[in-house]
């Protein structure tokens, strides 16, 4: 259980899906700024596409953003304005072009005041403006096979909230685990063959994937509202940070992974294999005399399981297991050699939902077992069990959408409560109220237990 999130955003429809590059028509629009930028970061054209053979399409949205503070230090949370945009290309023979990205202005950063604890200059430049590219790739569809290459999301698991198997790419966490996936996930540059094979009238699907672009999860800054917290040195102890050491872009950084995939007597099964890094650092420390040392550092693991689902009704059961070997697991020791040991990990999670009429409720419980555990810090770590609750439904003809998600940490008592509402006021303009309650002392979510807020949301989308 490398990381956890909780945005209800789910990935147990993953379905085996044949790609057709020819399966829509689209207008053509004048947007090829963002293949020109992708050939110029390469320094030369990737593939000649016919001129003529080119049509283009793009999608996107704007979307205010703002968030309050209700616990704690009363003061906007965030007043965030941003553009989201996809362009997509049909670029002749077999080849197609994916893009998205995101850019925005937080003006909260200017409204609220600075100070020195947890709204820093430094701080308020980290939330006020951001511009990333999410996904940039090209994509051939064959008879038999998909192919992509450049920066891509690439999401595995049948779980909302706990990732066990969907690891590949890292989080965002400036807003703790409160974004939704496809904003928090870092795209990364990736080569990725999914093969598809027929044996016995039951179609087969066989996923590699390279990623020479291994990266950290980027965590918000140190003392921020939403920054981990960690433990404090005792007094009279001098502390000493060693530079981070993490992955970057190199041969020997890359990531492999493997998947299969197929649906057998009304199953969806798949298994999975990956060998990366660990998105989360270690904390290695060594307490010598009045001196602590510490420096964080990216482990690489293998990661081996698979998920399952299956509709019996009303009833969709799904679930997956990961087993990770060689995870770094953080000890309360305070010598270098042992303040951090690699261990097996069992991670599993099993859910039901159900669906009746315009209801849904879905129920999930994630257990982990650190084989032969060491003394692990709590404050540092990953909390082992958690149960999630999700209750949606809607009105007015699919208009009104109520919903709440729980999130429970069953070891350290902490809750994370998510109601919202959203609203379609037009077929291209929705907006959405909604609270994150956090509760608990201590742990994983009680560390952030005055962080209570309110939002809206209203997004325009062309």
């Amino acid at each position: 259980m490398k990381k956890i999130s909780c945005n209800g955003t789910s990935n147990k429809n993953h379905k085996i899906k044949r790609f057709s590059p020819q399966r829509k028509s689209r207008e053509n629009q004048s947007i090829k700024i963002f293949l020109c930028i992708l050939c110029a970061l390469c320094g030369e054209s990737l593939v000649v596409f016919p001129a003529n053979a080119v049509e283009w399409t793009l999608h996107g949205a704007l979307k205010n953003e703002t968030a309050y503070f209700v616990s704690g230090e009363k003061r906007f949370g965030k007043i965030q304005n941003r553009l989201d945009l996809k362009p997509e290309a049909v670029l002749g023979g077999g080849w197609e072009f994916r893009g998205r990205g995101l850019a925005w202005y937080d003006a909260a950063m200017d409204v609220n005041a600075t100070n020195n604890t947890d709204l820093t200059r430094g701080i308020k430049q980290h939330y006020r403006t951001h511009i990333e590219s999410k996904e940039a790739y090209l994509l051939y569809g064959g008879d038999a096979f998909d192919f992509r290459i450049g920066q891509q999301q690439i999401i595995w698991g049948k779980t909302d909230g706990i990732r066990m198997l969907d690891i590949i790419n890292p989080l965002d966490l400036r807003e703790f685990i409160l974004d939704d996936f496809l904003d928090s996930r870092i795209g990364l540059w990736a080569a990725r063959l999914n093969y598809f094979y027929d044996f016995g009238g039951t179609e087969h699907e066989f996923e590699f994937i390279a990623i020479p672009d291994a990266r950290p999860a980027k965590l918000a800054p140190a003392g921020s509202r939403w920054g981990f917290s960690t433990p404090a040195a005792r007094p009279g102890i001098a502390v000493v940070n060693l530079a981070p050491e993490q992955p970057n872009w190199s041969l020997q950084n890359t990531e492999l992974g493997f998947a299969w995939r197929a649906n057998l007597a009304g199953w969806d099964l798949s298994l999975n294999y990956f060998y990366g890094w660990n998105d989360i650092p270690n904390l290695f420390r060594q307490l010598s005399g009045a001196t602590l040392t510490i420096q964080m550092k990216h482990l690489r693991m293998h990661t081996a399981g698979g998920s399952f689902s299956n509709a019996f009704g009303p009833f969709v059961v799904r679930g997956e297991v990961a087993v990770n070997f060689g995870e770094g697991i953080n000890t309360t020791s305070l010598v270098w050699n042992r303040s951090v040991v690699r261990r097996t990990t069992l991670n599993a999670a099993v859910a039901v939902d159900y669906t009746k009429s315009n209801w849904t409720v879905g129920i999930q419980l994630f257990g982990r077992q650190i084989l032969n555990e060491p003394a692990v810090d709590a404050s540092l770590g990953i909390t082992p069990n958690f149960a999630s609750l999700r209750i949606a439904t809607d009105y007015m003809n699919e208009k009104l959408k109520p919903e709440i998600l729980l999130l429970a940490d069953l070891d350290d008592g902490g809750l994370l409560a998510r109601p919202k509402v959203s609203y379609e006021i037009s077929d291209a303009l929705t907006g959405t109220v909604g609270a994150d309650i956090i509760s608990g002392s201590g742990g994983f979510f009680g560390q952030f237990a005055s962080n209570d807020r309110v939002y809206s949301e209203l997004e325009w989308s062309f």
